[in-house]
């Protein structure tokens, strides 16, 4: 399935169909987040697709992730236990998101 784009500074899961390997955080242009949901130890990958420098950091230190992801590159880690997480960006902090783990 196609993720659900967010309204900006904001984010959305969508339901993933494939078999639950790793979720995907897509940074646009617009300075907003789209998610899918990801399987707990599933690698997430994280991907800028903006001319700007962001980080994707939990909110809580339990979520357990922190990264600098530059203009049009691509970062991953390893999902967290399942449940919630929000997170945002560092730089601009308007920009926030949820991570669904399963």
């Amino acid at each position: 399935t196609t993720p659900t784009s967010a309204s900006a500074g904001s984010a959305t899961s969508a339901p993933d169909a494939s078999s639950g390997a790793g979720g995907t955080i897509m940074i646009s242009s617009a300075f907003t987040f789209t998610t899918t949901p990801a399987k707990a130890g599933s690698t997430v990958t994280v991907k800028n697709n903006s001319n700007a420098t962001h980080t994707v950091t939990a909110n809580d230190a339990g979520g357990g992730f922190n990264l600098t992801i530059d203009a049009g590159k691509t970062a991953t880690f390893t999902a967290p236990a399942a449940g919630t997480y929000k997170f945002h960006c560092n730089i601009h902090n308007f920009m926030m998101g949820t991570l669904t783990v399963t």
